[in-house]
């Protein structure tokens, strides 16, 4: 099933097989993109991300989102949903805006407001929870800019440059969204 969620100066759709290009490739191989993402750990290519995809498409419980300007239908990044527990009606977040040219101009605020609204009206969500790299300042600002509090800090939680790195706990309920 496709879902689409409108916002101001973007959607966020579906992903599909037929989004995962190149320059999508390129986006998850980029040192300055990859840098907070999980996915830097292996080199990918387009069988893993097509497998990526399906997968994430393929759980009942997880809803996977390319980022897309109404400008010109551009793909810009992703957004995921999930999973979602129903039996406490909570959900993770994550995204990534993948073109350089689009940080900074408040896209990664608007996705997430635009999916938690989805999250919480439709699917019967009450917390979502996000978890990001203390030094990832981009991230950590739109999602406060979005109505996202911080819950807990787990110190030294991972590794970034070989060195142990904190992660922020981030979460929101409907009545917290700007």
């Amino acid at each position: 099933m496709t879902r689409r969620i409108d916002a101001e100066r973007l959607y966020l759709r579906t992903l599909t097989r037929s989004d995962c290009s190149d320059r999508y490739v390129a986006w998850l191989n980029d040192p300055q993109v990859n840098r907070y993402l999980e996915t830097r750990f292996a080199v990918q290519d387009l069988k893993a991300i097509a497998a990526f995809v399906d997968a994430a498409n393929s759980r009942s419980n997880e809803y996977l989102f390319g980022i897309f300007l109404r400008a010109g239908d551009d793909h810009v990044g992703n957004l995921k949903i999930g999973p979602v527990n129903p039996h406490h009606r909570l959900g993770d977040i994550s995204l990534f805006i993948g073109e350089p040219r689009c940080w900074g101009k408040g896209y990664a605020t608007e996705a997430i407001i635009a999916a938690s609204r989805y999250a919480f009206d439709s699917l019967a969500v009450r917390k979502l929870s996000a978890g990001i790299y203390a030094p990832n300042t981009a991230s950590h600002r739109a999602f406060l800019k979005a109505g996202y509090r911080e819950d807990a800090r787990r110190p030294g939680h991972y590794l970034l440059d070989g060195k142990p790195c904190d992660i922020l706990e981030l979460g929101c309920r409907a009545e917290d969204l700007h």
